[in-house]
């Protein structure tokens, strides 16, 4: 029971959020960005053992920078402390949404025994019992560092659990693109992760990026999520290897899985990885679940892939495997627009096009992202060469003032280097 309706709300869930483009639509709908990017350093706020805590951004448009050391246990603890006074007000928001979706839209497109069983149980059951399927198949860190987390805010660990099942259910749309080579000026990568999902879920109120500091010889890693969120959908390592993840929507009946590691925790381990041929095969050999699409990037041989990837699919892309006739191929450019696949939307390419030769990160992020609406959610970019990010988030409820979605909302300019080098707590404050 739990496997049939676990695959029916996820489908449902994302139909609500966003659909194909229609054939014959104009290739572009949206502006540049014209906001100058806020290149102030993050301000350190709070100091525990094994974290620091900071705020990025500028005005209405600030998000944390957690800093995390220690075994998992122990910066799952550091966050939780870290991020204590946020987690009641993120609770409550969080039951809020999922009850609105259920009444206004599953409610709609859900068997009339599958609606009885949540009227019964509530759709918090539904995550248990993703969270119970993918378990077993879990690195005991993860489960772990949420188990920190729990302890350190002093909430229950089923809170932190099923924030974390909820992509697993929900995938979201998304755009992603990696060039390099001719596409660019430097010839190395560049790199767009745009996240369309409703802009209204109030995981933008808590966006953070965790940057775990690895030690002994492990990388460093910066997740771009949200507070608690344990695994990773956006994110780029130390050594400039990078993930962005998107739902892959009319793949083959039966690929799918629910006994398995979940995505979000595969692409942390991508992001552990030394290489494209490592990052490769952790995917490859990895209990999968889920069908979703994958842009991974390396900076030590420059090389970006695309990756499609469920409990029974594997399959590696590169920049010349791709070919429609609304994503013809461009050399050095690896990218799937937001939209199903194979997609009838003209714009995202007909961008690459005019910006083909000079793709920057800040291009992506001020340029492809905002003209082609990509990046409801959060929109972030990765120059892997000069480890440089912009990042954008949608705007936070209690903003009245610009746009909702993150492409329209002001950038966040993040040195990496920096990010990457910040050195642990000598105590608690």
């Amino acid at each position: 029971m739990p496997s049939v309706w676990l695959t029916i709300a996820s489908v449902a869930i994302f139909a609500t959020v966003c659909l194909p483009a229609a054939a014959g639509t104009p290739r572009c709908h949206g502006t540049a960005n014209v906001m100058p990017p806020t290149t102030s350093t993050p301000r350190l706020v709070a100091t525990v053992p094994n974290g620091k805590k900071f705020i990025a951004g500028a005005d209405d448009d600030t998000f944390y920078v957690v800093h995390l050391w220690g075994t998992p246990y122990e910066m799952g603890f550091a966050q939780g402390l870290l991020m204590k006074e946020h987690f009641g007000q993120f609770q409550a928001m969080f039951q809020d949404y999922i009850d609105s979706i259920i009444n206004s839209k599953l409610g709609k497109k859900l068997p009339a025994w599958l609606i009885a069983l949540i009227e019964e149980f509530g759709v918090p059951l539904l995550l248990d019992w993703s969270y119970d399927d993918t378990a077993p198949f879990s690195p005991a860190s993860y489960r772990d560092e949420m188990q920190g987390v729990a302890d350190g805010a002093n909430i229950s660990v089923h809170f932190v659990r099923r924030l974390n099942m909820f992509p697993e259910l929900t995938k979201a749309a998304c755009t992603i693109v990696g060039a390099n080579g001719p596409a660019t000026p430097t010839s190395t990568i560049q790199h767009l992760r745009g996240l369309d999902f409703d802009p209204s879920v109030p995981f933008k109120d808590f966006a953070q990026v965790t940057v775990y500091h690895g030690v002994n010889g492990n990388p460093t890693v910066a997740n771009f999520g949200w507070t608690a969120m344990i695994g990773a959908l956006t994110g780029i390592s130390d050594r400039a290897i990078g993930i962005g993840e998107k739902v892959w929507i009319n793949h083959a009946k039966g690929i799918e899985g629910v006994h398995g590691q979940p995505w979000m925790s595969i692409l942390r381990d991508v992001l552990m990885t030394r290489d494209m041929d490592e990052a490769l095969a952790t995917i490859q050999r990895a209990n999968k679940t889920c069908a979703i699409h994958v842009g991974v990037g390396d900076s030590t041989t420059n090389t970006f892939r695309g990756v499609t990837m469920a409990k029974d699919a594997f399959t590696v892309y590169n920049d010349t495997s791709i070919n429609y006739t609304q994503h013809p191929i461009l050399k050095g450019i690896v990218y799937w627009d937001r939209h199903e696949q194979p997609s009838h939307d003209y714009c995202l390419s007909d961008l690459l096009k005019q910006y083909y030769g000079n793709i920057t990160a800040s291009t992506l992020a001020l340029d492809v992202s905002p003209i082609s609406r990509t990046g409801d959610l959060h929109s972030v970019t990765f120059d892997y060469e000069k480890l440089v990010a912009f990042v954008a988030n949608a705007r936070k409820t209690n903003v009245t003032v610009g746009d909702l979605p993150a492409y329209n909302r002001r950038f966040t300019r993040l040195d990496l280097k920096a990010l990457f080098a910040e050195k642990p707590p000598s105590s608690g404050l």
